[in-house]
């Protein structure tokens, strides 16, 4: 049992375990200080305000409303008021990623010695998470890009969700370690019996007991595994 609030970076994790793994995107795979969630976040304010006509405030308080409640603006957009999907996708993604992710070689060479199917899993659209993998320099290793269109526009942390990306990964859940930034996203993938792994924006908060381990970093979370 994880101590609540302790990260156990320290802890081995037995190998036969692994048996697939899946990668949250943003906040996971690059840190969160690089400044992609803000630049996002910026665009989707802009866009709510935008479609809503609320001034700016309360334009926030609504996006940050639809993140919690549907885990993605972009859902609540959806079912309030029926936005053109792939015009938000672009206008919120379409940034200079490389201004914010840089290249992990450490990273990538630790991925690379993972012998056993592994995909992103993200709440983002396909053409965003390539940047990011683009920038990051994991593109040589064409890992499966399970997006928001993929999972048919219901994001994590949606049951469906999940089974759409055990079924890209062909993995039963009590074989997969699932690495992700956002707690409310790694809840249901316990439900299924997978390993979760969270990787905070900061430590000293309570950890629920659906989290089985917290690393400061992929790159740490990772090599518990190989």
């Amino acid at each position: 049992m994880l101590r609540r609030g302790i990260p156990t970076a320290h802890r081995k994790v037995t190998p036969m375990r692994a048996q697939a793994f899946l990668f949250d995107l943003d906040n996971t795979l690059y840190p969160a200080h690089a400044g992609v969630t803000e630049a996002l976040e910026d665009r989707m304010n802009a866009y709510v305000q935008q479609v809503s006509g609320l001034p700016h405030p309360e334009a926030v308080a609504l996006r940050q409303h639809y993140f919690v409640t549907y885990g993605t603006t972009l859902r609540g957009l959806q079912l309030h008021h029926h936005v053109d999907i792939e015009t938000y996708l672009h206008t919120v993604h379409d940034f200079d990623m490389p201004h914010f992710v840089k290249p992990n070689p450490a990273l990538v060479e630790l991925v690379e010695t993972i012998s056993v199917p592994m995909a992103i899993f993200t709440n983002s659209p396909r053409e965003h998470a390539e940047r990011a993998i683009d920038a990051l320099g994991l593109t040589h290793l064409k890992m499966p890009i399970i997006d928001i269109r993929m999972l048919n526009l219901l994001p994590k942390p949606h049951p469906a969700a999940y089974q759409i990306a055990l079924q890209v990964i062909d993995c039963p859940a009590a074989g997969t370690v699932f690495f992700e930034d956002t707690l409310h996203n790694l809840g249901p993938a316990k439900s299924l019996g997978m390993t979760t792994v969270y990787i905070p924006h900061q430590f000293g908060t309570p950890v629920p007991d659906y989290v089985d381990y917290c690393f400061p970093d992929a790159e740490t979370a990772i090599r518990a595994f190989v």
